[in-house]
């Protein structure tokens, strides 16, 4: 759903303005879509952020069966090694799920111990964003998406390692500020809607970009303004939009039959009955 509809709306787009990067074969965009090709310049950027869902689906697969066969470590281990071994792009995204795997890995462990419902102390947010920020000074372009981690894939183990425990520190923090608590409640409930559409609700300002000069130049020039403006349209149509809607465009809804079904709905009936009758 969410790639039918950013397909839609790079179509809209291509039909007002006319840019050297919005020139794609249909046929070929539905294609990379469909094998989850999604490296710049052979499909279109609002579409990119659609790879993270297959990939996370397939790194799934991957602890999944790996546990069954008692070899996680094995697979971590693997994930790793494949930051520097494994650049490229494969269909579906099976060498990203690969390297992500570690971490997935790490924050089951973590939750497993509770470590995840802990408070962050202070310093060591502080810390941990002073180390995250030198790391990323010295890193390089870092593609997740196509595989690639930068000339130096240890300097980013390092900087994603200590920017996981700042952002949560910084969570925590922002917490205690109510406004923006709701605002990233918000974020966090429509999880789905957001990466899908983050980048689209600000190619739809597109047409004025390019009113103004080139598209983008101006969207590297001036990123924080395009992220505002992502985040502004992304948070009125969650805001707007009825719940049928963005649960449609989130891609979600069949996800929401099932959980409505009569069948689903029995199921977690008898097995509340069973566990009263055992209490």
């Amino acid at each position: 759903t969410m790639a039918s509809v950013n397909i839609l709306i790079w179509l809209a787009v291509k039909m007002i303005v006319t840019r050297e990067e919005l020139n794609f074969v249909l046929i070929d965009v539905i294609l990379n879509v469909l094998t989850v090709r999604t490296a710049v310049g052979i499909i279109p950027v609002n579409i990119i952020p659609l790879w993270f869902v297959p990939a996370v689906f397939v790194m799934g697969i991957y602890y999944a069966i790996l546990r069954k066969l008692r070899i996680l470590p094995v697979g971590i281990v693997l994930g790793f090694v494949s930051m520097f071994f494994l650049s490229g792009s494969l269909p579906f995204k099976l060498d990203v799920a690969l390297a992500v795997l570690p971490y997935f890995a790490m924050g089951k462990f973590a939750k497993s111990f509770g470590i995840l419902t802990r408070r962050v102390p202070v310093m060591m947010t502080i810390v941990s964003s002073a180390l995250y920020a030198i790391a990323a000074t010295f890193c390089d372009e870092v593609y997740l998406m196509e595989d690639y981690f930068g000339s130096s894939p240890s300097l980013y183990i390092f900087a994603a390692v200590f920017g996981i425990i700042a952002i949560s520190g910084m969570a925590q923090l922002l917490e205690r500020i109510e406004p923006l608590k709701r605002i990233f409640s918000l974020f966090g409930r429509r999880t789905l809607f957001v990466l899908g559409y983050h980048i689209a609700a600000g190619f739809l300002v597109y047409p004025i970009f390019d009113f103004l000069g080139d598209p983008i130049e101006i969207m590297e020039r001036f990123w924080y303004v395009y992220w505002l403006i992502n985040m502004a349209v992304v948070y009125l149509l969650i805001r707007l939009l009825p719940e049928p809607a963005l649960t449609i465009l989130s891609g979600s809804f069949l996800a929401k039959r099932k959980g409505n079904s009569p069948e689903y709905a029995r199921g977690k009936s008898r097995k509340g009955k069973s566990e009263n009758c055992s209490a």
